[in-house]
């Protein structure tokens, strides 16, 4: 069940339609080839049709074919290093990555296909393009666990510091913008003269389209809303000193940055509720099929209504390495820890009331409630989020570095 904790982060550029690449009518060459892996010009030309309404005037320049081609670069070096590690998405992972999707969009399998042929995209490509956004994120999830040590001091300092009380729950909304600085003094003076030619987020947009050497530059910088405490120190002084929106330049070990405050919130959080929970889960496989397993998981809600101890068919029967053993038990369960369907789930049903089967990405699930109660913000707690909370300070630098890293020992042949 540690995996339902992670299918946030790891699902999070699965949205429907949204990295695609739409079936080529005719390849018109190559575009670029990174090591012996060619980037067609027509492949550029459909990601620009996927992300054409999010440009300014919906055309297709230089700068915009630019991005649209640094993007599609980085993607294919991420991918070729995780394969070069070992790492692989199994048939199953895509098969249930793909079915997510179709849930969220309210379809069964066909009628995605039949959104995806209604759009001019192969599924097979399709599938092959899921494959390379699960490679993607689970390496990247690889390169921060293994790059990113937080120390008990820095904790401590963190829990010692006005950031981890007064931020813990305030968001902001940002738009960001990189020079790299690979010449400090040539990046310094592009970013002092983009600066000047930004009075609105408009101008923001198209300056982050045109000149930026961010992963997000295509969408004008946009990074959405983030909690303030996990952004890098530097952002968040600026945020202080600054009273905005246009904030930078700003130095940093990456190059200069720039950025624009869209919009700032304080949700209105009231005490954290846990909730004491033990489940099944049952998979399809080689010689199990989806609908098999829904009769199987439809079975084994039949025999908990029947009397059967909850913990004992767990035990036999789930599938779920981490929690098995121990009679399907997940301890106790806070806000944000699990995917969506799973936490809806156990929202809605009652204490000492068990589930229907419902599905998530991972399979057919039981679900019961033991306990709910207040969350206990002990002293494990806070240190267990202040340890989250420098580590998303710190991926993004960590990410850009890795990437430069990988751009550096890649042949990269630009047509």
């Amino acid at each position: 069940m540690k995996l339902l904790s992670l299918i946030p982060f790891i699902f999070a550029a699965l949205t429907p339609l949204q990295t695609l690449h739409a079936a080529p009518e005719k390849i018109d060459g190559i575009s670029a080839i990174v090591d012996s892996k060619p980037i067609l010009e027509s492949d550029i030309q459909s990601r620009f049709q996927i992300v054409k309404d999010r440009v300014p005037g919906g055309i297709m320049t230089d700068n915009i074919h630019r991005q649209i081609q640094n993007q599609m670069i980085d993607e294919t070096l991420q991918v070729n290093y995780a394969r070069r590690v070992g790492m692989r998405a199994s048939s199953n992972e895509i098969d249930n990555a793909i079915l997510g999707v179709a849930k969220n969009m309210n379809l069964d399998l066909q009628g995605l296909r039949n959104v995806l042929a209604s759009k001019g995209v192969d599924f097979s490509r399709y599938r092959t393009q899921i494959e390379q956004e699960i490679l993607i994120n689970n390496i990247k999830r690889d390169i921060i666990r293994k790059r990113i040590v937080i120390t008990e001091q820095e904790i401590n300092d963190y829990l010692d510091s006005d950031t981890s009380i007064t931020k813990e729950k305030d968001e902001i909304r940002l738009r960001h913008l990189i020079i790299r600085a690979s010449n400090a003094e040539q990046a310094e003076a592009e970013i002092n003269d983009i600066a000047k030619n930004i009075q609105t987020e408009n101008d923001f947009v198209q300056q982050a389209i045109e000149h930026s050497d961010g992963q997000f530059a295509i969408e004008g910088g946009d990074l959405g809303w983030r909690p303030i405490n996990q952004l890098p120190p530097l952002f968040v002084r600026a945020f202080q000193a600054e009273d905005g929106p246009l904030i930078g330049p700003l130095q940093s070990n990456a190059g200069f940055h720039l950025l624009w405050v869209v919009d700032k919130r304080s949700p209105n959080v009231t005490l954290q509720q846990q909730t004491k929970t033990r489940h099944i889960l049952v998979r399809a496989n080689e010689i199990r099929n989806l609908e098999q397993t829904k009769v199987l998981a439809d079975d084994l809600y039949q025999q908990l209504q029947n009397g059967a101890d909850f913990a004992e068919v767990a035990k036999e029967y789930s599938e779920d390495q981490g929690s098995t053993i121990q009679g399907g038990d997940l301890g106790w369960v806070t806000p944000g820890t699990m995917v969506p369907e799973f936490e809806a789930q156990m929202d809605k049903t009652a204490l000492g009331e068990t589930s229907k089967p419902f599905q998530t990405q991972f399979g057919w699930h039981i679900l019961q409630v033991e306990g709910r109660r207040e969350a206990d913000i002990s002293d494990k707690v806070k240190r267990a989020n202040a340890e989250r909370a420098l580590t998303a300070q710190k991926q993004d630098i960590v990410l850009g570095n890795w990437l430069d890293e990988l751009r550096a020992d890649a042949f990269i042949d630009i047509k």
